[in-house]
């Protein structure tokens, strides 16, 4: 591929970049290395200054404007308090050059706000005139025949029948006792009667086998 050169876009690049530097000190104005590195430092201290321009002129027409006021034996913060109260509305731009061109004009806005704020009156506004209204002949109403109604028969009230007292329920802790107890003497009886009887059984068991065993000895001798 051939090569390609930038020709003429390349030589008015650096010369939009080296009039943007024109005035700076040593090779800053001359060669563009240099002259771009410092047009770029440049554009950023520019970003920065702008807003730093506004705090200084805004700190500048307070200094004027305090200066104005203890003058007049008034103190800057009192003096913009009492604006506000007043319903003064000037920027401090506008009182600052007031204050130093058309020092009469400042001295009646100082004398409007040591009066202090000043009710205004509400101002009555006329009642608007109302037509007269004009009412409608109203037509008598037919005469509706009227009816007698049969009074409603009441149904005669039946005798509520008398709810009989609810037996109240006595549990207390004596009758507790007096049932546990009750059971366990009846369960102590019948262990006592099983218990005699096993014993009988056990006795005519043995008296069986006793006799058993005689008989059988006699047989043997005879």
């Amino acid at each position: 591929m051939p090569r390609v050169r930038k020709g003429a876009a390349r030589t008015q690049k650096h010369k939009k970049v080296l009039k943007a530097a024109r005035g700076y000190i040593g090779a800053g104005s001359r060669r563009y290395r240099a002259a771009k590195e410092a047009v770029l430092r440049a554009g950023q201290h520019a970003t920065i200054g702008r807003k730093l321009k506004k705090r200084d002129f805004r700190r500048l027409w307070i200094t004027r404007i305090s200066a104005a006021c203890r003058m007049r034996g008034l103190t800057y913060s009192r003096f913009m308090n009492a604006l506000l109260t007043c319903g003064i509305r000037i920027d401090r731009k506008s009182l600052a050059d007031i204050a130093v061109s058309d020092p009469a004009a400042f001295d009646k806005i100082v004398a409007t706000v040591a009066a202090g704020p000043v009710a205004e009156k509400p101002v009555a506004k006329p009642a608007a005139e109302k037509a007269p209204t004009v009412k409608a002949e109203t037509k008598p109403a037919a005469e509706k025949p009227t009816v007698e109604k049969a009074p409603p028969e009441k149904a005669e009230a039946k005798p509520a029948a008398e709810k009989k007292p609810a037996a109240k329920k006595t549990t207390t802790k004596k009758a507790v006792k007096k049932t546990a107890a009750k059971k366990t003497t009846t369960a102590k009886k019948t262990t006592t009667k099983k218990a005699v009887k096993k014993k009988a059984a056990t006795k005519k068991s043995a008296t069986t086998k006793t006799t058993s065993k005689k008989s059988t000895t006699q047989k043997k001798d005879k």
